[in-house]
């Protein structure tokens, strides 16, 4: 009789320690439920976006005065051009004006050329969100694989001779 109350004691004591083990089949606590903040971030985030002024991708032409014109662009022909292109957009970049670096970062990406891949990198590290906001589109044309130059063609390893 002893052997049967001590199998049923531990018979009783299993099933207790499984019951207590077993996790919850629903949260304990409504606020660990993540969906109604990940809603609300949601919606915030529409709203700052809604508010943000919005930029015309389109083409930008720099006027006499050193301010830039949302009409057309047009690239530079001979290298003087260029090079006076290249020196106003690092003027435009060193004044603290945010408006004048958002547009000189713009009009650096409508151009194209590796010449301003360091504005755009400056532009990266700027204050204003709008700059860095620019500066990662204007510079995500030149990212990829690079073109390999004749010093970089695929040789033979030295020890040819022993693969074979």
């Amino acid at each position: 009789m002893n052997q049967l109350l001590a199998g049923g004691a531990a018979l009783v004591l299993v099933a207790v320690l499984w019951g207590l083990g077993r996790k919850p089949g629903k949260t304990l606590l409504r606020s660990t439920d993540a969906t109604s903040v990940a809603a609300i971030n949601r919606a915030q985030l529409g709203l700052v976006k809604a508010s943000l002024p919005q930029t015309d991708p389109g083409a930008q032409a720099e006027v006499a005065d050193g301010t830039f014109q949302t009409d057309l662009f047009q690239p530079p022909v001979s290298t003087a051009e260029r090079l006076s292109l290249e020196r106003r957009l690092r003027a435009a970049m060193d004044q603290g004006n945010p408006e004048q670096r958002l547009e000189a970062v713009t009009l650096a990406g409508q151009w194209g050329h590796a010449s301003v891949l360091p504005l755009l990198r400056r532009g990266l590290r700027d204050a204003n969100s709008l700059v860095v906001e620019a500066a990662a589109t204007a510079i995500e044309r030149h990212r990829g694989a690079t073109r390999p130059t004749p010093a970089q063609v695929a040789r033979p390893p030295r020890n040819v001779a022993r693969m074979r």
